[in-house]
């Protein structure tokens, strides 16, 4: 008999089939864990639902009358509004009357109809008007406030419902049932120093502060001890733009027709453009994971938008690729290298890397298994999305570059959810959080579906007693990108600003950093091109274009991270800093800044 675990892609300690595995348990199961976690935020809340829904129906069957009385206010102001423009019209007509009884016309039936209708119909219009349109249109006015007025009170109604509901929303909601749901997949509560250490000095990875990204969101966490880091950063590259402008000219010629000289009049639009740099930003979610496994293997892969081809078209693209890279692999052989196709054909072409610099460990780390369930994900039009991810190998490190992390909002503030209807909070939440666990699952779904990762465990590591801060550059980025941008840019940037930082000192549970923000001012100009016109003349064509030129400015914050006394709650946590915060470095609690686990606020700026 057929072991029903395997078959949904999970033995009970590894992921070895992820699209089955989602599909078959994880999806369902981690619906129920959240439905479960917010029925009992529900009931810890202890709100009225009912009462709740009664006093939304009332909101919203006060809103449908209120919306009826707007189109009644509409009607009649569109009525008012078309009477005027026949008083106004009458006028005309009674003024145009008058100057042809001036001018002695011969027939004065037309002009005294016009003078007569011209003078008495704005009359009665305007009496209309003002003794029943306008009276109308007040009452309406006067019943729709009177309505808005009751809305305001059931909306304030159903907030002080919701409320007990609304303040048990915290951060980490996500992360929580996520790592409650797939316990192999371990998320950290912060990206600390220790973890980043862990990925530089054991795994490689390149510890650099690249002044051209910014961390926005950035989430690590281990599977089976192999560390990794989802981060979406901003992204600055300076690059051009070309500008346009125009100026039109006149000119005159002469010819000679029949023996008659003939002056003609030309009109011409004289174009000219240059190109200045400027600078692009770009938001890139990725997923950095580390493993021993095939320690010297090098490759990268484009997404082939498998997804997209139904099979006798993959078939199509297979047959002529493989063909390519037979040839392709009997140069290399012929060079000295070791490329070969793959006997599975479709996974070579579907998946590419044909750039990879070891052939016996790309073999060893995709068996014919991890070929299977790669194909499964690459093709599938479905469950999840296809073959959208970049995948780039160096060594011990793997990075993924998910094209459904575009755009994911993957940082959500307990704001998020608040909300005066319950039916809609309880929505809003189940659907997030279930389009957060497939986007964030799917993201790891390619290191998944490669057996020997989940299979090799790294080797015993010793960590540093001691680190310069407690957490990561890549989590002081993400705090101080959720803050507001406007109180480290340059008083003169006209931009975005890439905000890096470094650290000043850290002690007591506080990370003392300088924020640079680099941006730029933006100084219109105008150049003047020579084009050469049909006249025979060379004119000034002005074109407008933006000056970029760079700024920055330096601004040190405190990050404070919030303890983790088991017995208190965060809510504890977060109340103790404060209270401390504001007996010393802070004056007032509007200068604090809460981001996820953290409390930040500004120390000085540097002008």
């Amino acid at each position: 008999m057929e072991n029903t675990t395997e078959f949904a892609g999970f033995d009970g300690e590894n992921i070895f089939e992820p699209l089955l595995a989602y599909k078959n348990i994880y999806k369902d199961l981690f619906s129920k864990n959240a439905t479960e976690y917010f029925d009992n935020l529900v009931e810890k809340s202890q709100i009225d639902i009912e009462t709740n829904r009664e006093t939304n129906r009332k909101i919203k069957k006060a809103e449908g009358e209120r919306n009826d009385i707007v189109k009644k206010i509409n009607k009649q102001s569109f009525l008012r509004g078309f009477l005027i423009f026949l008083s106004v019209a009458g006028l005309i007509a009674a003024i145009v009357g008058i100057v042809m009884l001036v001018q002695g016309v011969q027939s004065l039936l037309a002009p005294i109809l016009m003078i007569v209708f011209g003078f008495a119909l704005p009359i009665l219009f305007l009496v209309l008007i003002f003794v029943i349109i306008n009276k109308k249109i007040k009452e309406l006015r006067g019943l729709k406030a009177k309505i808005d007025k009751i809305i305001e009170d059931l909306m304030k109604e159903a907030w002080a419902q919701m409320a007990p509901l609304n303040e048990l929303f915290t951060y980490g909601m996500a992360v929580s049932l996520f790592r409650k749901t797939v316990p192999i997949i371990n998320l950290d509560k912060m990206f600390d120093s220790k973890r980043l250490d862990y990925l530089v000095s054991k795994f490689g990875l390149a510890e650099s502060h690249d002044v051209n990204r910014s961390s926005l969101y950035v989430q690590s966490g281990d599977i089976i001890g192999n560390p990794f880091f989802i981060a979406k950063d901003l992204v600055h590259n300076l690059g051009t733009k070309t500008y346009h402008g125009e100026l039109v000219i006149h000119y005159t010629t002469t010819t000679y027709v029949n023996g008659r000289l003939v002056t003609n009049h030309h009109t011409q639009t004289l174009r000219a453009s240059l190109t200045k740099p400027c600078p692009y930003y770009r938001e890139e979610p990725y997923l950095v994971y580390g493993n021993e496994a095939a320690p010297d293997l090098i490759f990268s892969r484009q997404d082939s938008d498998a997804e997209r081809l139904n099979d006798k078209q993959i078939e199509k693209k297979v047959n002529k690729e493989v063909k390519r890279l037979n040839k392709m692999s009997e140069k290399s052989v012929k060079k000295g290298g070791d490329y070969t196709v793959m006997g599975n054909s479709e996974f070579e072409v579907l998946f590419g890397a044909q750039n990879r610099n070891n052939e016996v460990q790309f073999r060893l780390l995709f068996t014919p298994l991890a070929q299977k369930q790669l194909l499964q994900l690459m093709k599938d039009k479905e469950v999840a999305y296809g073959d959208d991810f970049d995948f780039v190998k160096h060594k011990m490190i793997n990075i993924i570059y998910p094209e459904h992390l575009h755009g994911a909002v993957l940082d959500a503030t307990p704001s998020m959810f608040h909300g005066y209807d319950y039916d809609v909070v309880r929505k809003f939440f189940l659907e997030y959080h279930n389009e957060y666990f497939k986007k964030i699952f799917f993201t790891f779904a390619p290191v998944l579906a490669i057996p020997l990762y989940q299979q090799h465990k790294p080797h015993e590591y010793i960590y540093k007693d001691l680190y310069d801060s407690y957490v990561s550059f890549y989590e002081h980025e993400r705090v101080v990108n959720a803050m507001n941008e406007s109180e480290f840019a340059h008083k003169l940037c006209g931009t975005r600003n890439i905000l890096k930082t470094s650290l000043v000192k850290s002690g007591n549970f506080c990370d003392t950093i300088r924020v640079t923000a680099y941006g730029y001012q933006t100084i219109n100009r105008t150049d003047y091109i020579p084009v050469m016109g049909g006249d025979g003349r060379m004119h000034m064509v002005p074109v407008n274009w933006v000056e970029y030129i760079a700024v920055s400015q330096d601004t040190d914050v405190g990050v404070n991270v919030v303890g983790e006394e088991k017995e208190e709650t965060y809510a504890d946590k977060f109340k103790k800093a404060i209270e401390s915060l504001r007996s010393g470095q802070i004056a007032d609690e509007k200068d604090l800044f809460r981001v996820g686990l953290f409390l930040a606020y500004i120390v000085k700026k540097s002008r």
